[in-house]
């Protein structure tokens, strides 16, 4: 690549992106590395920056927020273990990759291994994310598992959750993913929202886990703890948007629960493991990615991943 000046996307309002072109960095610091975009997957977590609810670090406006979801070619290299031409898929550690081109950290990604298309790569990055938890659960040894929020996180933890040994695995979710979940070992689907599942279950029905995965609120995060069996745990797997969170601590504190956080911090390892799974299971990306946009319509891909419905599920931006 060479140009005087290269293209970037940022929120311009909420819910409005912007093109605007800058200057490519002109240098990188040890360690780094400078990477030419070709695919970036919508995250839950880059949404509530996108309404304009959260204020990325570094100021609102900031060119190339929000995206950290990566596949691209390496164009610079100040770390030992990628060269120019490498193709990595992980992190962009500065959530700032909705651009040409971007600096991120080279102990968050890894080298591509997929033989497969750019914009199912991108999954390896989420499946990543999930083996961090899972490795915290260890085996599960036939305990039944409940999944609160079928989109794409939970779609993928249901498999992840039978390959580590789940029994009985439920998904919650208010909009109907029977479709969507087919051929997942879903061995039941509720829909209904958190709130009337854990309203209304019998104790015998009670999950020894519950994952949380939608976050950015208390409530459901609050209702996985009130579902969970006594002696269960409970995965906070969604990003919290506050810093404080009001939860039903007394009960739970009755029933033994257990409540579990899963920050990726091995970024390199868990891409590896990711990989590995996914080559293994080719089938499983094809199945997660329904919706590519080209990165000119950024913003009509951020407003879908904000509009959930059946049939959709990861939304992909590819360059």
């Amino acid at each position: 690549m060479s140009t005087d000046t290269t293209w970037a996307y940022r929120v311009a309002a909420p819910h409005r992106f912007e093109r605007v072109e800058e200057s490519p960095p002109l240098s990188i610091q040890p360690g780094e590395l400078l990477v030419e975009l070709t695919a970036g997957a919508v995250c839950g977590s880059d949404l509530p920056f996108a309404r304009g609810a959260m204020v990325p670090a570094g100021g609102a406006g900031q060119a190339g927020r929000p995206m950290h979801e990566i596949v691209g070619e390496v164009l610079c290299s100040a770390h030992p273990d990628f060269v120019s031409g490498d193709r990595v898929v992980g992190w962009a550690s500065n959530w700032d990759a909705l651009r040409q081109v971007f600096i991120t950290s080279g102990d968050q990604v890894s080298k591509v291994r997929i033989d497969a298309p750019d914009t199912h790569v991108t999954v390896a990055q989420s499946v990543a994310c999930l083996m961090t938890v899972f490795d915290r659960l260890g085996p599960l040894d036939g305990r039944s598992v409940g999944i609160v929020g079928v989109g794409p996180f939970g779609l993928m933890a249901s498999v992840l959750a039978r390959h580590h040994g789940a029994g009985r695995i439920l998904g919650v979710d208010p909009l109907d993913r029977a479709a969507d979940a087919m051929g997942l070992p879903f061995d039941d689907l509720l829909r209904d929202t958190s709130r009337g599942w854990a309203r209304d279950i019998a104790d015998a029905d009670r999950p020894d886990i519950v994952l949380e995965m939608v976050g950015h609120q208390t409530s459901t995060l609050a209702d996985a703890m009130a579902a969970v069996a006594p002696g269960g745990s409970v995965v906070a797997f969604g990003v919290p948007d506050d810093d404080w969170y009001a939860l039903p601590l007394r009960d739970f504190f009755r029933r033994n629960g257990t409540l579990i956080t899963g920050v990726t911090r091995e970024h390199r390892a868990m891409l590896e493991s990711a990989q590995d799974y996914l080559v293994e299971q080719p089938g499983v990306a094809e199945h997660i990615v329904t919706h590519v946009f080209p990165i000119a319509q950024v913003q009509r891909a951020f407003a879908a991943a904000m509009h959930p419905r059946p049939g959709q599920r990861k939304v992909v931006l590819e360059v």
